[in-house]
């Protein structure tokens, strides 16, 4: 191992101690670090174990959320009603605000089959949290998953065509909002792999000014137009910006 990748170790061992304490932190790298399909993870104040696939795009998920703590900033509102977590994944976004919010409903939004088997193993726990398979979209229409052998944080969508396997339904912001019975969205978390573009590409108008805070990854590299799409549409309404790791954040202006 070269001076660099010993550093890099060294320092991941850092910031896991950090995070979940000397004992807490080992133990949760180690279990990253397994070679077994799946490990449980337990984390401290955390009421039960987290799932994780190791050797899969769930470490650095994982490590996004618990680790470098992209989604923890001062929220405008201490206590929000809705939180929808879209591209929810296997569901750790949806347990750092369950943990942070315990009061917030929050709607976890997944596409894919064995991410959203784990996602409901992993938001057992927390009956703030409910769980939608479908995929955020700015329409009803049918779609389908057009990478599904890729790492399990990289499927994409598209609207389906005749023939396309890997099928699955599309849900709208007003439609999630009907669901959880609120008139507006406190947080929107969204992190769908280059469907932002079609998101705020149009469908947009009933709903966008009801979000009081976007949390975005934009995806450029995956589909060109995507930030011009977002900050087109965002542009028609007053947010304060700033950007939190790889997330873009909107803090809708009082």
């Amino acid at each position: 191992m070269g001076s660099d990748a010993r550093a890099a170790s060294l320092q991941r061992i850092l910031k896991y101690a950090y995070r979940f304490g000397a004992v807490g932190g080992m133990r949760a790298l180690l279990g990253v670090l397994s070679r077994k399909e799946r490990v449980q993870l337990r984390l401290a104040r955390y009421p039960a174990p987290l799932v994780l696939r190791p050797g899969t795009s769930d470490v650095p998920t994982f490590e996004k959320i618990f680790i470098s703590q992209e989604y923890e900033f001062p929220y405008p509102d201490g206590k929000p009603g809705l939180i929808i977590d879209a591209g929810a994944n296997v569901g750790y976004a949806s347990i750092f605000f369950a943990k942070k919010f315990p009061t917030s409903r929050i709607l976890a939004v997944e596409p894919e089959r064995s991410n959203y088997e784990l996602l409901l193993r992993n938001i057992a726990a927390y009956p703030n949290v409910t769980a939608v398979r479908a995929a955020l979209w700015n329409s009803k229409t049918s779609l389908h998953i057009q990478n599904p052998s890729d790492e399990h944080w990289a499927f994409r969508i598209a609207v389906a065509q005749p023939g396309d396997s890997d099928r699955c339904d599309s849900i709208t912001v007003p439609e999630l909002m009907a669901l959880a019975g609120a008139e507006t969205v406190d947080i929107l978390k969204v992190d769908i792999e280059g469907a932002e573009k079609e998101l705020f590409e149009s469908g947009f108008e009933p709903w966008l000014d009801k979000v009081g805070v976007i949390v975005i990854e934009l995806h450029d590299w995956l589909r060109a137009g995507c930030s011009t799409s977002f900050y087109r549409a965002t542009s028609r309404l007053r947010f304060k910006q700033s950007c939190q790791g790889e997330n873009v954040v909107l803090v809708k202006d009082a």
